[in-house]
């Protein structure tokens, strides 16, 4: 019961962040695109559509959010954890298709000259966006973290390329402003090659999860650790752990005193898997295998 508790409350806290994340989307988004158009800044409007696809992604992982949160059934036996590493695939290709759409567009600029200069105003909403984001960023991580949400942390990822972009545009109305307006383009072009490398990790890691890659060296060196130390248990055969979105699913073969009934094997396994779920709250299950144990002479 406890368990369920503290699931119900993870689920609530991602779709609190999640709301918050698209609503601060929406109000950016809509004061990029009005003061943009009226002041004349293209990299300012340009910078809206970046939040439009944050909104769009928003909506993505806290979709895969309710659906993760369904429980096992008879067509999905290991649960749906895996659509958050789905949701990140995406959030991953909306990236790269800011990054292709923003080289388009400065290649677009540099080419035709199309220089204008902005309104002061507009270089006071960049500031704001770049303070807004990176806010949201370290607080989307930190829980991101804290949760093990690897789509919650591919959204604030996705926040920290915003700032990075739109520190971009900061520079470009800046350079505008005093007379060099090509600088406008040009650091919209070197902002969408950071932006393609973060995007390229972020697959990397969602593809790496679909594929059911193991968890990272700490985490498995203290399951074994757990293992090891639980009474009855003389060595581990064999050890296999995968990650299912947050959770994670051990299947371990231990070797136990050949002499003992089968009972005794049956609650010595019982309590390996017992204790594992409780070192960790997003270790979902483990399936034990008993092998006789076979002392080896020196």
């Amino acid at each position: 019961m406890k368990r369920r508790i503290n699931r119900e409350k993870i689920f609530l806290r991602l779709k609190f962040i999640s709301y918050v994340g698209i609503f601060v989307n929406l109000l950016l988004t809509i004061a990029r695109f009005v003061f943009g158009i009226i002041g004349n800044s293209t990299a300012l409007f340009a910078d809206g559509f970046n939040s439009l696809s944050d909104i769009f992604a928003g909506f993505v992982v806290y979709i895969s959010f309710k659906i993760s949160k369904k429980p096992q059934d008879k067509e999905h036996p290991y649960g749906h954890a895996k659509a958050e590493m789905i949701a990140t695939f995406i959030v991953s290709l909306i990236l790269l298709g800011f990054t292709f759409s923003v080289i388009a567009v400065s290649f677009y600029k540099i080419y035709f000259s199309e220089y204008e200069k902005p309104a002061f105003y507009t270089l006071v909403i960049a500031l704001g966006t770049v303070i807004v984001k990176e806010v949201l960023y370290k607080w989307t991580l930190k829980w991101g973290k804290l949760l093990r949400s690897t789509g919650l942390i591919a959204t604030a990822y996705d926040h920290r390329s915003d700032v990075i972009a739109s520190i971009a545009v900061v520079i470009g109305i800046l350079f505008a402003r005093i007379g060099y307006t090509y600088m406008d383009p040009v650091a919209g072009f070197v902002v969408s090659i950071f932006i393609f490398r973060l995007a390229i990790k972020l697959i990397k890691e969602s593809v790496g999860n679909l594929m059911d890659e193991s968890p990272p060296y700490s985490v498995t060196e203290k399951i074994k650790r757990v293992i090891n130390s639980t009474n009855g248990v003389e060595n581990i055969t064999e050890l296999k752990i995968r990650k299912s979105g947050p959770y994670i699913y051990i299947d371990v073969e231990i070797e136990i005193d050949p002499m003992i009934t089968v009972k005794m094997a049956h609650d010595i396994a019982e309590h390996v898997k017992e204790r594992l779920i409780s070192s960790n709250a997003y270790i979902n299950d483990v399936m034990v295998h008993v092998n006789p144990y076979e002392k080896k002479m020196i």
